[in-house]
């Protein structure tokens, strides 16, 4: 069992959307995708019915599977950020964000309590994985079996050096070759 000092006091109850507990251990997720967005004219949140709701689901992630509400605050920053969108929330797709926690007024008392937020700080840039000596006969099987070329692997790997890239292109044999 996890500590239970550890045990954010939003955990259990009613729970059916997100808020600062998904964060871990208080501190900010770096990088998360926001799969899509929807509008709703009524969602039902932690036992109360609401109208006119920004509903933000997350990919599979290992912060939280539940979705998120998308305030009026976050949905400025969020437009902010992805000024492609032309001001639509739902014209967002599989777009990388960062989540932080900000003070903000409680809606239950008008106090305060700490909110759940897109941060003004863009997401970090994806990591790739080094491609390294030892795995290049795995990722070459994964490549054919899913029909990738080298410019596909490309983007999700690193080479650890010129002579493991060159092994990889040579074992992967598909022709799909850089310049």
């Amino acid at each position: 069992m996890e500590n239970q000092e550890n045990i954010h006091y939003r955990v259990g109850g009613r729970l059916t959307h997100c808020g600062v507990e998904c964060l871990p251990n208080g501190n900010d997720i770096p990088r998360i995708i926001i799969e899509r967005i929807e509008y709703k004219e009524k969602e039902v949140i932690n036992g109360r019915t609401e109208e006119g709701v920004w509903i933000t689901y997350f990919a599979k992630n290992p912060y939280t599977n539940l979705p998120f509400i998308l305030n009026a605050t976050n949905r400025k920053r969020l437009i902010k950020q992805f000024p492609e969108c032309d001001g639509y929330p739902a014209r967002l797709k599989n777009v990388a964000v960062r989540l932080t926690k900000e003070k903000c007024r409680d809606v239950q008392d008008g106090g305060e309590t700490w909110g759940l937020r897109i941060s003004k700080i863009p997401a970090e840039e994806e990591k790739k994985k080094v491609l390294g000596e030892e795995q290049v006969e795995a990722v070459v099987a994964w490549a054919k079996k899913k029909g990738y070329g080298f410019d596909k692997v490309a983007e999700a790997y690193d080479f650890a050096s010129e002579t493991v890239k060159n092994a990889f292109i040579d074992a992967l044999g598909n022709g799909d070759l850089p310049d």
